[in-house]
């Protein structure tokens, strides 16, 4: 049976400890749970609020609802799927496919978060995103309870986008399905993985899956501050994905701007270079900053409230589109 607690601190249910409150609060440990915790929040009639580790969310005001801590645990194989629970650490869950010869998510590798929010956020790093290899998941209706199996297509994946994302009150999470690989094939394409490998001795088109996890673990650590250490969210803003028009208008005021060419035809631009250049980097006030390691990090002295936050944010984003007529985006998710 769930334990459901009233007037609740979130403060250290989020990375950037913001002290709000919950109307109601509970654990979620189980599909049984969570078909529980959905059927008092209907009887109730309560807006529902998923966490996983909180490391992507922002809150600006008591959530008069019910909070999902989602902490369903499992893993399986089954020859070259791999079943995840939504609770389970996406790093560690990374680590684990690794230990068992399952190749795929290395360019993934230590980003924050739980299972259940990598497909919310469709995460990428490094030339990869979760969509690519995700089968399937299940989860809960809101609306009437029932566990749905839902796949690739129907999750109307975008860049950190997905119906989980635009739907926030309608789906809970609770298992993921990948296709993984026995035989490796590791993508290296993008610039700043394959010059760390060429800095390391190692032929990118030679490099294993576990040298890859090492190799972006280490790029990680050196430029994102760890959210449970340093008050963070890791990325605040998203890069920029632009139409061959908008691009080539942006080349025009920066000539040798850094980019990524997508399948589709479209071109991601790095934020933190705008940003960077637009001055921000390392900029300081009282209680939040821009970190000095990478311009896309918003840090907290743990003492920030939201519009601290926000507003400092929102300056950045007027300065960049007054400077380069390109607008940013937040990456967090708002509350």
């Amino acid at each position: 049976m769930i334990n459901i607690k009233n007037n609740f601190s979130l403060k250290s249910y989020n990375s950037l400890l913001i002290d709000k409150k919950a109307n109601y609060f509970c654990e979620l440990k189980s599909v049984d749970d969570c078909k529980e915790a959905i059927k008092f929040s209907i009887s109730k009639n309560l807006d529902i609020l998923i966490l996983g580790s909180g490391t992507n969310i922002l809150l600006t005001s008591d959530f008069d609802g019910i909070v999902f801590k989602n902490s369903i645990q499992s893993r399986t194989i089954s020859n070259e799927e791999v079943i995840l629970g939504a609770g389970e650490n996406w790093h560690e869950s990374v680590l684990w496919t690794l230990e068992k010869k399952l190749y795929g998510l290395e360019n993934l590798s230590l980003i924050p978060g739980t299972v259940g929010a990598a497909p919310v956020q469709n995460i990428g790093a490094y030339g990869i995103e979760l969509s690519s290899m995700l089968v399937s998941l299940e989860a809960i209706n809101f609306k009437d309870g029932e566990l749905l199996t839902i796949n690739n297509n129907e999750c109307k994946f975008g860049y950190r986008e997905s119906i989980f994302k635009k739907d926030k009150n309608f789906y809970l999470i609770t298992s993921i399905k990948l296709k993984l690989n026995r035989q490796s094939k590791t993508n290296t394409n993008y610039k700043s993985l394959r010059d760390y490998l060429i800095k390391d001795d190692i032929n990118p088109t030679k490099a294993t899956p576990n040298q890859i996890c090492r190799a972006v673990t280490s790029i990680r650590n050196r430029i994102l501050p760890d959210p449970f250490k340093l008050p963070n969210v890791g990325s605040f803003f998203k890069n920029l994905i632009l139409d061959q028009t908008s691009f080539e208008d942006l080349q025009k005021e920066i000539k040798n701007i850094p980019f990524f060419r997508l399948k589709n035809g479209q071109f991601k631009v790095p934020s933190a270079y705008l940003i960077e250049k637009a001055g921000w980097k390392g900029y300081e006030e009282k209680e939040v900053s821009v970190s000095k390691k990478h311009a896309l990090v918003l840090l907290s002295s743990g003492r920030a409230k939201s519009e601290d936050i926000l507003n400092l944010a929102s300056r950045i984003i007027q300065d960049i589109l007054e400077k380069y007529n390109v607008e940013l985006e937040l990456e967090p998710t708002v509350y």
